[in-house]
């Protein structure tokens, strides 16, 4: 069976960031040093970390590439980079990274494919309205995930061309 591929980017372009599953994260304060830091993001699946500041609001992220983007513009390995006195020092709010943008729920799958794209992220972080602090993370894999489970549900439907 094929499926109607008009059908089906009809279904994909009516996509908003609500049909996502959202992931849970553990944001990092601004005064987290560099340390902690890496150890976070090597201990876990997480390609990113949202700071918070003192009053708990989101101030930006840190990604693993930001890190690896840092070490480089030093010319230097990490052992070499944590052996500097300076660069041991470095907190979150150092490393901060504010271009990131954040997901609305109202926002089209086309709108987080283009900002993906665009800023070479397979993750975003997450927030209700413009007015609310982020709550999640939205995984490019979770994206995915849903467009097949989608496809698989058209075809037990029959929404199929049945021409061959």
């Amino acid at each position: 069976m094929n499926i109607k591929i008009e059908t089906l980017f009809e279904k994909v372009k009516d996509l908003t960031a609500t049909e996502f599953p959202v992931r849970e994260f553990t944001p990092i304060t601004e005064d987290t040093p560099l340390l902690e830091i890496l150890n976070k993001l090597g201990t876990s699946d997480l390609p990113i970390i949202p700071v918070i500041d003192k009053n708990n609001e989101y101030i930006g992220t840190i990604t693993l590439r930001d890190l690896l983007f840092l070490f480089h513009r030093l010319h230097t390995s990490l052992h070499e980079a944590m052996s500097h006195q300076n660069i041991s020092k470095l907190i979150a709010s150092d490393l901060i990274n504010i271009n990131l943008p954040i997901i609305y729920d109202e926002d089209s799958l086309q709108r987080i494919a283009e900002t993906m794209s665009k800023f070479q992220s397979t993750v975003l972080p997450r927030a209700s309205t413009r007015n609310e602090q982020i709550f999640g993370l939205l995984y490019m894999k979770d994206v995915f995930t849903e467009i097949r489970n989608l496809i698989r549900k058209m075809a037990s439907e029959g929404e199929t061309d049945d021409k061959h």
